[in-house]
């Protein structure tokens, strides 16, 4: 799957700069389990996301909203679509696989659940339909976020120069075990051109369960490309700079 995202603003990055995706907080063990949709606790009311063996279970339709989804289901048929702007997701409640766009078919495991009349999706539909999606057993929270979000949480702690937080929130545990401080400081600062203004669009697609998350990013003298590859925890497993007009890129060997 690939999506564009249309241009996302300088405060909007500020603010994304300063999230901690799938950083742990302390929890309860009776406690609810929380979502956490781009930043934001998810007011879940009396659709409390739950355990189902070791599937976490999310409400669809009041996380589909958040997104800006509109839901649509066919009783008859058992079938379920999402609609926003130009994109269609289509599955159905027996089922293990979304259908994007009418056309790309991914799975997701576990299984849906109906319970008084809510459709429950385990987290691993999210992940399906192109979001980053992880659970944190010890503080008891889920996260969503959406590729562009992600990509402007690393984009701001770049620009800020915060890379020792760069590397503390996102890299995977095998990476924060390497010396790549210096290397990311060292190719920010190459393609860094003027004062650091935002993200100018966001393509992102999964394979295999890779995320990459491709963006333009716009400087007052020049653009860049920063690429994002991140595990099914939302752990970044490879980053890679490059000026726009280069036709190789200095990539970070992050394994």
């Amino acid at each position: 799957m690939k999506t564009k995202i249309a241009a996302v603003t300088l405060s909007i990055l500020l603010f994304a700069g300063g999230l901690g995706l799938f950083v742990p907080q302390r929890a309860q063990a009776a406690d609810p389990i929380k979502v956490i949709l781009n930043g934001q606790l998810l007011q879940l009311g009396e659709s409390n996301a739950y355990k189902s063996g070791s599937a976490i279970m999310i409400p669809l339709r009041e996380t589909a909203e958040v997104l800006k989804y509109q839901t649509t289901y066919k009783g008859s048929t058992g079938q379920v679509q999402l609609t926003r702007v130009k994109e269609t997701v289509d599955f159905k409640l027996s089922g293990d696989e979304v259908i994007l766009n009418g056309k790309d078919k991914v799975p997701f495991q576990e299984r849906i659940e109906v319970r008084q009349k809510r459709i429950y999706v385990p987290l691993s539909f999210f992940n399906a339909i192109g979001l980053i999606a992880a659970y944190d057993d010890s503080s008891g929270q889920a996260e969503i976020y959406a590729p562009e979000v992600a990509a402007g949480a690393v984009t701001g702690l770049l620009a800020a120069g915060k890379y020792q937080e760069l590397q503390e929130r996102y890299l995977s545990s095998t990476a924060a075990q390497q010396a790549f401080l210096p290397v990311i400081q060292q190719s920010w600062e190459a393609v860094a051109s003027g004062n650091y203004f935002g993200i100018k669009t966001t393509d992102s697609r999964r394979v295999d369960g890779v995320m990459t998350i491709q963006s333009v990013l716009l400087f007052s003298k020049s653009e860049a490309i920063l690429t994002l590859t991140m595990d099914v925890k939302g752990k970044i497993t490879g980053l890679t700079l490059a000026p726009l007009a280069a036709n190789e890129a200095a990539t970070l060997p992050v394994k």
